[in-house]
């Protein structure tokens, strides 16, 4: 009967599951924390386990209530199209399993092992993102201090560790969100292999995130050190720069795990729920999520390619330049073909870089900050009034930096419906509600770069490319 539920889920959830495996993101900084839960349930998953169940408890009518989340989290997942929203709704899902199945965990217990989960699954991008651009802020704010202080001979310029022979950024990678991740989920062990009480597990968790950030200060300063010292390989050579990280990273988690060590205490064997088992088997909690299954299963067209799509990879009197690197990427992340990331050029050396695409996801909304994935260190953003261009409007974005040479602005809109629109979070009910109610899953974003501080108005070679993009592309502002 387990393998039949764990098949019946796996059907149900399959599409969520697949976006998560087929993720780049998620592989390199969440897949190896299903390390951890492995460990976790090797070391407390022991029977006797519960195969009915019924109402008459509180714990009983607590997993009921988890498993009707769960349920109606997947409906409105499906709904509108949402990969993270149905991964937590396995998570909730199968917490309520372990509640009424689990007789020798506490509710407290298989609360923290479904928080662990949903660790595992990943965070959304609208979090992980401005959280990684934070830390990467703070990391090049440290960095800079002994330069200004006069006790180095590099400048920080934004991401950048201007030495005399060499430049050093720092990228994403150097946010620290990594060692946060696996400091996190060596705490989240540790709480769940003990006996310890939430004052500890706290204490722990705060440790973890303590020396995350040390340790990765630490390694960032070494690298820092070391091209100082003119040892350039230390960044350049892949194999050194990994072995260098793991042996900064390593004395930091061997205090955290003597810690958490010191502080154990064996978790209690003789727990167990006292309670009559019921007449209802547990399979019966999947039959919701199966329902959801047959019933709201949206089918979604495939997307054929936007009968404007070839010309706008052609510019009028432009040349492409440069394509993106993070095209295909891009692609996959928004689950369409029709996608372009690239730079144009005039003959006068006027250039734009355009973003677009065009889908019919039912992995995300397709909506995003906008601002999210524009983020440096010491850059001000502000977004400002749109304005309107041959009747299409554009949002505006300025990135400035205070150095004319350093900074950009951002002119944006998203279609929904044949609307227009910001990228505001009522934006994304407007896309929620077109799925819903009329079924039109179509999302579109046109994004455009320019060069220097953002204008008062837009110049003329700006109105001239944005004029040809809305002839192009369409959308009107919504009534």
């Amino acid at each position: 009967m387990a393998a039949l539920i764990a098949a019946a889920l796996l059907w149900v959830y399959w599409a969520g599951l697949e976006s998560y495996l087929a993720d780049q993101h998620y592989q390199e900084h969440f897949a190896y924390l299903w390390c951890f839960v492995a460990l976790t349930l090797w070391r407390t998953l022991k029977g006797p386990f519960r195969r009915r169940f019924g109402l008459r408890g509180t714990r009983d009518v607590f997993a009921v209530a988890l498993v009707a989340a769960a349920s109606l989290l997947l409906l409105v997942s499906k709904t509108v199209g949402s990969s993270t929203g149905t991964r937590t709704s396995l998570a909730i899902l199968l917490t309520g399993f372990a509640v009424v199945t689990l007789s020798r965990w506490s509710v407290a217990r298989c609360l923290q092992h479904g928080g662990l989960l949903l660790l595992c699954f990943g965070l959304p991008y609208s979090f992980y993102f401005p959280l990684t651009n934070h830390l990467r802020w703070g990391v090049s704010w440290v960095i800079g201090l002994p330069a200004k202080l006069g006790w180095a001979n590099y400048e920080v310029v934004g991401t950048l560790v201007k030495f005399p022979h060499y430049q050093l950024e720092v990228t994403a990678d150097c946010s620290g969100v990594g060692q946060l991740l696996t400091f996190v989920g060596i705490a989240v062990l540790g709480g769940l292999s003990s006996a310890g009480g939430p004052r500890r597990s706290l204490s722990m968790l705060a440790l973890a995130i303590l020396l995350a950030w040390l340790s990765n200060l630490a390694r960032v300063t070494l690298f820092v050190a070391l091209v100082g010292f003119g040892w350039t390989g230390s960044v350049d050579n892949p194999t050194w720069h990994s072995i260098i990280g793991f042996l900064v990273f390593l004395p930091f988690a061997v205090v955290l795990v003597s810690v958490l060590l010191k502080t154990h205490q064996p978790p209690r064997t003789d727990y167990e729920v006292r309670i009559k088992p019921g007449r209802v088997h547990v399979a019966w909690l999947a039959a919701p999520a199966l329902v959801v299954q047959l019933l709201a299963d949206p089918t979604v067209e495939e997307l054929q390619e936007p009968a404007y799509f070839a010309a706008l990879q052609n510019p009028p009197q432009h040349e492409l330049t440069m394509i993106a690197p993070s095209q295909e990427d891009d692609r996959a992340a928004y689950d369409t073909p029709w996608l372009v990331s690239a730079r144009f050029q005039r003959s006068d050396e006027e250039f734009f870089d355009l973003l677009h695409f065009r889908t019919r996801t039912q992995t995300q909304l397709g909506i995003h900050q906008v601002s999210n994935c524009l983020y440096r260190p010491e850059q001000r953003v502000r977004y400002e009034p749109p304005v309107t261009i041959d009747g299409k409007q554009w949002w505006r974005i300025s990135l400035d930096v205070g150095d004319q040479a350093q900074s950009w602005h951002v002119y944006f809109a998203f279609e929904i419906g044949g609307e227009r629109y910001d990228d505001s979070f009522q934006t994304q009910v407007a896309t929620a509600l077109a799925r819903t109610l009329r079924g039109d899953w179509e999302v579109a974003l046109t994004r455009v770069m320019f060069k220097g501080s953002l204008p008062e108005a837009p110049t003329g070679y700006e109105q001239e490319v944005l004029s040809w993009l809305g002839q192009q592309i369409g959308g009107q502002a919504p009534k």
